[in-house]
């Protein structure tokens, strides 16, 4: 039977002491720089909803939605699911626009002026 093998507080200590060397090598050599992910939506995009207390998207078939700023006006159609995307409007958007919701039939349903800064706007009407 081989006797089992003992071990001087001196020899514990210096394990401890190599463990903690080397963590403070491996944290040495990757440091970590964090990057800030900033997602942000790339075109201008509006999102026609109830005013219930849970807004749900409203079925937007054949609508159309334009923005007004000074002369210059675009429009752009809504999709089914109450979603219209301006595709010639960036975002952080630098000024304020006018927004004029118009049914199937060009009937204009609401008009809100949306705040510069924007990525995006929920009209609730």
């Amino acid at each position: 039977m081989k006797a089992p093998i003992k071990r001087t507080p001196l020899s514990s200590k210096a394990l401890i002491a190599k463990k903690a060397l080397m963590a403070k090598k491996v944290k040495a050599a990757a440091p970590r720089k964090r990057r800030r992910i900033r997602q942000t939506l790339d075109r201008f995009i509006v999102l026609a909803t109830n005013l219930a207390a849970t807004p749900v998207p409203r079925d937007t078939t054949g609508w159309s939605a334009s923005l007004t700023t000074g002369g210059t006006t675009v429009t752009a159609d809504f999709d089914d699911f109450g979603v219209v995307r301006f595709p010639t409007i960036s975002t952080l958007t630098t000024v304020s626009y006018t927004l004029r919701i118009r049914n199937a039939e060009d009937v204009v349903l609401v008009t809100r002026t949306v705040p510069a800064d924007r990525e995006f706007y929920v009209a609730r009407f």
